[in-house]
């Protein structure tokens, strides 16, 4: 298992605090790459349960199913666990089994929609982030709102490929203007989505006297 590049890993931990703002919740579910787990861990949560990406792909491929209850967590974060499986959706379906009425679903994974998505097909694919899947914003939230989410929190960062750090160096230095002009663009994507139960409302049937 290859280890994410450092230009991209610095890229991944100077987001973890603006998401981390957006988080609470008692039973948080890590799963994804193991080396932010400790980014996320804290002592308000009753229990922090943590699975890396690998494990995570090999339950739906197996079973379909990750070895928890139905709404058993209520902040589930997701680091790129998505772009190592070759079933995202089913994936998605099984985070909202797990979900609670009021969780919130944190997720992080490369934009297939940005330059590094662009170019893609020409790199080395034995290198990450090459080997990995690639989603637009578009079909993660589109899989999410199917099954009742909205979107509380968007952010993509990363407008150029980051390959070495001469090119991050470069790279921060035209952060600032992808946020204003190209938003939806960056290499990365950070979204977090609240579960929302429509509560059933009774309705009265109004019966004529025959």
């Amino acid at each position: 298992r290859k280890p994410i590049n450092q230009p991209i890993k610095k890229l991944l931990n100077d987001s973890i605090p603006a998401l981390k703002k957006y988080i609470s919740g008692n039973n948080a579910l890590f799963l994804g790459l193991s080396e932010f787990k400790k980014k996320f861990e804290s002592s308000k949560y009753l229990s922090f349960i943590a699975i890396d990406q690998i494990t995570s792909s090999d339950y739906l491929a197996e079973s379909k199913r990750l070895p928890f209850e139905d709404n058993s967590h209520d902040v589930i974060i997701i680091i790129h666990a998505l772009d190592y499986t070759d079933n995202p959706y089913e994936l998605v379906r099984e985070i909202n089994r797990i979900a609670t009425d009021d969780a919130k679903v944190i997720l992080v994974g490369f934009n297939k929609f940005s330059l590094w998505g662009l170019i893609k097909p020409l790199m080395n694919k034995t290198i990450i982030p090459w080997t990995l899947n690639f989603h637009s914003l578009y079909s993660v939230r589109e899989w999410f709102k199917i099954l009742g989410y909205e979107a509380s929190y968007k952010d993509t960062s990363g407008f150029l490929p980051m390959m070495s750090k001469n090119i991050s160096k470069y790279c921060e230095k035209v952060s600032i203007i992808q946020k204003i002009f190209a938003s939806n663009f960056g290499g990365l994507y950070f979204l977090i989505f609240d579960k929302k139960m429509i509560p059933l409302t009774p309705v009265k049937l109004k019966f004529k006297n025959k």
